[in-house]
């Protein structure tokens, strides 16, 4: 119950809500999942899985910024994102990730 007021906390904090319907190609839309797959982890030509079913191309020049990247792979997170392609699946370009603060456990 306590992480379900959190979560409905940082939507009204950030004025965001969740919406389902169809995507426009040329659009940009906050996406809110997680990397299930990484496809290519060539710098500066970054592909990854959200949510088993969405393509994301990104443009991550950094090594270190990409292992980050998979490292937190199945964290959640939003994708600003621009759809490119709806043909086989959404293909998307990605220009900006935001992931929440780690989540730390004590043993």
């Amino acid at each position: 119950m306590e992480n379900e007021n959190k979560e409905q906390n940082f939507f009204e904090k950030f004025g965001l809500e969740v919406t389902s319907g169809e995507v426009e190609i040329g659009q940009t839309y906050p996406i809110y999942g997680m990397i299930t797959k990484i496809l290519d982890d060539t710098p500066g030509n970054v592909a990854v899985e959200i949510n088993f079913s969405i393509r994301a191309n990104m443009a991550i020049p950094d090594r270190d910024k990409v292992e980050l990247l998979k490292e937190r792979s199945f964290e959640p997170g939003i994708f600003v994102s621009t759809v490119k392609s709806k043909d086989g699946g959404i293909t998307v370009d990605c220009s900006t990730v935001v992931f929440g603060r780690r989540q730390q456990f004590n043993a």
